[in-house]
């Protein structure tokens, strides 16, 4: 909602400034006019004086105009006259056949200032007489417009207020139409943030916006059929993957039992108990593959509940650490170091002890069986100010860089056929708000575990 507030601001604010501007510009444009048409068109007076100035009367009593008198009465006028002092036309230049050549004083006195026969004249006195000259017909406006002076202060009092009241009712206009697109588009926009929010949206399909709503319900019920669609996809597979595992360990632990009493039977050969030895240590380790696809699968789909407490990383390395060198056989030159700053030693945080000691099993684990029993493998730790850092580090071959690519990928759509321990510490990882850095180094792998304070 706050998106329509600032856009009903935003509109409002836009129509005032419009406003503003049209008000200015007609301003400026009727300055510039004024200006412009003062600076075109000579003055009247000027323009009537410079003919009356070039037109003479002769010693025969025959009249010349100068050419600039006659270039100015060509441009502007369409006829001319002279009336001596009876009112009597002594000089004419394409006088129309219908006017009178005689005319009395209060002849004079009606168009000396606005119109003869409908033609706007402009009158001169000369030594002559009377120099009459006229526009064409129509071209001109000439009347007197009287009023009085407390007309004028009033307007020059009023004007501003008319302009006042005109911006405001703009204002209110700007603002009734504002609000009527708000209250239209409300509904939309709260409709939009329950479907950010993965609710059901049940939009009225009425007004203005009438069918985006329509468009924002099918949409929503379109997203609400996938979404059931996949959860319950995802809680199948979840299901089945749990079911199988579930089916798979009673076999797996009569396997293991089996092939411990034929390894520990003194009465076999010392080839069958290595057989039954081998066949052990496979069926565990399918049993922690089953373990793990189980986990994963559940820490993908978000089904695995976190048991967090306040643990001291250090601690659980060490015990980490110590399995890992129990389990190791008698003849194996796998080295197991465990670094820890002594400012860290009762360092704490939030976590689940048993994903984060599967997570560190599980590097260990990969170093341990890629890299041959004579590997050196390292667990330390490292504080800044916002997380803790669990490294993993040794000095065997790395990964390969299409496995490395893979763990990068910010999301894993699909669980992998291969590399599913390593996938399983990224999971565990990011579902305690943290992340996970592989690294290969000039001579080994470096895995940090990054988890937040």
């Amino acid at each position: 909602m706050r998106g329509l507030t600032k856009m009903l601001s935003r509109y409002v604010g836009a129509a005032i400034g419009v406003g503003l501007f049209l008000l200015l510009l007609n301003f400026s444009l009727f300055i510039a006019f004024g200006v412009l048409c003062q600076k075109s068109a000579p003055e009247t007076k000027d323009r009537v004086t410079l003919i009356a100035n070039g037109v003479s009367r002769q010693a025969d009593g025959s009249f010349a105009v100068s050419d600039e008198a006659r270039r100015a009465l060509d441009e502007r006028y369409v006829w001319a006259m002279q009336l001596d002092e009876q009112g009597n036309v002594i000089w004419g230049d394409r006088l129309p056949e219908d006017l009178p050549r005689h005319y009395s004083a209060s002849d004079i006195a009606s168009f000396a200032r606005w119109y003869l026969e409908d033609y706007p004249v402009y009158v001169w006195s000369d030594g002559d007489g009377l120099l009459v000259l006229a526009s064409a017909r129509s071209s001109e406006w000439k009347y007197a417009v009287t009023t009085s002076s407390f007309l004028i202060q009033q307007g020059i009092r009023w004007v501003p207020g008319v302009l006042l009241l005109n911006l405001l009712t703009a204002l209110l206009l700007a603002l009734l139409l504002g609000w009527r697109m708000y209250r239209a588009a409300a509904p939309l926009a709260g409709g939009i943030e329950q479907l950010a929010e993965e609710q059901p949206v049940a939009l009225p399909v009425r007004g203005v916006l009438g069918d985006l709503s329509a468009d924002l319900n099918r949409a929503s019920q379109k997203l609400r059929t996938q979404r059931d669609l996949l959860d319950k996809r995802d809680r199948t597979r979840t299901e089945w993957i749990a079911g199988v595992s579930h089916d798979i360990r009673t076999p797996l632990a009569l396997v293991q039992g089996s092939a411990a009493q034929l390894e520990e039977d003194a009465r076999l050969p010392a080839d069958a108990r290595q057989r039954a030895a081998l066949i052990r240590q496979n069926s565990q380790r399918m049993g922690r593959l089953v373990s793990d696809l189980n986990l994963a699968s559940k820490l993908e789909y978000e089904m695995q509940p976190l048991q967090k407490i306040l643990l001291r990383p250090a601690a659980l390395l060490r015990t980490v650490a110590a399995e890992a060198l129990n389990s190791l056989p008698e003849d194996a030159a796998a080295q197991i170091e465990v670094r820890i700053p002594p400012e860290l030693g009762e360092l704490s945080i939030y976590g689940d002890e048993k994903l984060l000691i599967r997570a560190v099993e599980n590097l260990l684990r990969n170093s341990l069986a890629h890299n041959g029993n004579t590997v050196s493998i390292r667990l330390s730790l490292r504080r800044t100010a916002n997380a803790c850092h669990i490294l993993v580090t040794d000095n065997g071959a790395g990964l390969p860089a299409d496995v490395l690519a893979r763990l990068r990928t910010p999301h894993q759509d699909t669980l992998p056929a291969h590399g599913l321990g390593l996938i399983l510490v990224r999971q565990i990882a990011q579902a305690h708000g943290g992340a996970v850095l592989f690294e290969n180094l000039l001579h080994g792998l470096c895995v940090t575990i990054s988890l937040p304070m």
